[in-house]
């Protein structure tokens, strides 16, 4: 579930322009209007297809049909409010959605964060595939920093230092090719709903 509950697949895009894509990316968010409706569709198709709904029911004690009806009103009237999304008005339209989601359910905003909180717990306990890169990459740089602390390496310390290196360089790069494979198809993706200028 992760920030894609909390926000809509756009704050995920914004953030992901920092990410090295193909110099053809099929998206500029600055040469482009968004279709707002579709925009919508593919957020709760893939909010669905992940089972969003269904654990934010098993957190909030709300029905996913509910749920799914108050996260499509709540985008509408924060895009509606905000007609362009552009990286400028990302904190705006974050506040918005934030706001208006806890409205739809009849919660504070407080309430609401509680409940993602729940959510984030959980889905620490059950990684992506890029996640769980990064969990064991943590693992390997504190063997490595705890084999540098040393005064003096033995051998095979030494041995086992390299072994520690090479492996991070190997986990690096499988995590730069699931990144990249992920923002082209959240490219692919994105190339529907918006419509050039």
């Amino acid at each position: 579930m992760k920030a894609k509950l909390l926000l809509p697949l756009f704050f995920i895009l914004t953030s992901a322009q920092g990410a090295e894509l193909p110099d053809n990316a099929p998206y500029d968010l600055a040469s482009m209007e968004v279709d707002v409706d579709k925009f919508i569709e593919m957020n709760v198709s893939r909010m669905k297809a992940d089972g969003d709904f269904t654990a934010m029911e098993q957190v909030s004690g709300i029905g996913s049909g509910k749920l799914e009806r108050g996260y499509r009103s709540a985008m509408k009237f924060c895009f509606d409010k905000y007609e362009q999304m552009t990286e400028e008005n990302a904190e705006a339209l974050s506040n918005c959605f934030i706001d208006q989601t806890a409205a739809e359910f009849g919660v504070t905003n407080e309430q609401f964060y509680v409940w993602l909180d729940e959510l984030d717990s959980q889905d620490g306990e059950n990684p992506d595939a890029i996640e769980a890169l990064d969990m064991e990459m943590d693992k390997i740089h504190e063997a490595i920093f705890a084999l540098q602390d040393k005064p003096e390496l033995t051998q095979a310390e030494q041995e086992q230092l390299a072994n520690f290196e090479q492996q991070l360089i190997e986990l690096g790069e499988k995590q730069h090719k699931l990144q990249l494979e992920e923002a082209e198809a959240m490219a692919a993706e994105m190339e529907a709903i918006y419509k050039r200028k």
